[in-house]
């Protein structure tokens, strides 16, 4: 059973919220189990983490998730969209900020024919302490349905970095081209992947990029679907893929899944979000299948 299924029937400490939703327990962490006519998904409250998102349509999930993830408190999961926030990259520790190991509270859950409405909520408290010291607060809105959107608001009294870290289930990498990146990147790696074309993307080695002046829509296509992410307010376009030699080095990733993923990630990095504690400062994206 694959672990998207496993995930679907489980039924450790269930209880339903609605017709569609149930909580449930999944390793160590209290998870939301969707299943509505239009999609089936999963998030964790421990990071209010997007597992994974497969509308009725298709075969397979357009957000992908490791069958290696690790589901432990205070662990990072592999997959999904792990919430990169208060800071991306090793700007702090943890590197990506906390916001994706600590647990978040359900504001609130509903649903109607076009699909399932969540908001999630973090609040400094005595779990963030270790970590941060200033007051904020942050919530997370998710539609889950024929698209999927999802929207990152916070406030505070600091500039903070942040990227919602989507990994898009492809059906070979070696097929795969994202469009709509831009002309201008920074590139992480020592060893470029010189694009091909400008402004596209194609895999032949690890990547992991910042695009910089990426276009507002951005389409990824493999030979079976074209996926187009939206992104609203973001300042940057993060791409990567670990390749052979990185996926063989990370204990929560198997040796051959480079091969059926890719990142393509909304954020505020080289423009970072500047908080006050009286306005909300949001940025988000919307993935469709066109």
């Amino acid at each position: 059973m694959n672990i998207y299924k496993q995930i679907l029937v489980s039924t450790t400490e269930s209880k339903l919220l609605s017709s569609s939703v149930k909580q449930t327990k999944f390793g160590e962490l209290p998870i939301l189990v969707i299943q509505h006519k239009s999609c089936c998904a999963a998030v964790s409250l421990q990071g209010a983490h997007l597992l994974f998102w497969q509308p009725s349509t298709e075969q397979t999930p357009v957000i992908w998730l490791s069958k290696q993830s690790k589901f432990e408190k205070g662990i990072a999961i592999r997959g999904g969209v792990p919430i990169c926030w208060p800071w991306f990259g090793p700007l702090g520790t943890p590197s990506h900020g906390f916001a994706r190991i600590v647990e978040w509270t359900l504001d609130s859950c509903n649903e109607d024919d076009d699909g399932v409405d969540l908001v999630l909520v973090l609040s400094n408290n005595q779990q963030t302490k270790p970590y941060f010291d200033k007051p904020f607060n942050v919530s997370l809105k998710i539609h889950l349905g024929k698209t999927c959107e999802v929207a990152l608001s916070c406030s505070g009294e600091f500039e903070a970095t942040s990227a919602l870290h989507t990994y898009f289930g492809i059906d070979n990498i070696n097929h795969v081209v994202v469009k709509g990146l831009g002309d201008t990147y920074q590139d992480r790696l020592t060893v470029e992947n010189k694009p091909v074309t400008i402004g596209q993307m194609t895999f032949n080695q690890e990547v992991d990029r910042i695009y910089t002046n990426a276009n507002t829509e951005i389409t990824i296509s493999d030979n079976v679907r074209t996926i187009k992410l939206t992104t609203t307010n973001a300042s940057d376009v993060v791409t990567w893929n670990p390749w052979i030699d990185k996926a063989k080095a990370m204990a929560d990733f198997c040796d051959d899944e480079y091969q059926s993923m890719v990142c393509v990630e909304a954020g505020r990095i080289n423009k970072p979000l500047k908080l006050s504690l009286n306005e909300q400062s949001t940025y988000g994206f919307k993935i469709e299948l066109i």
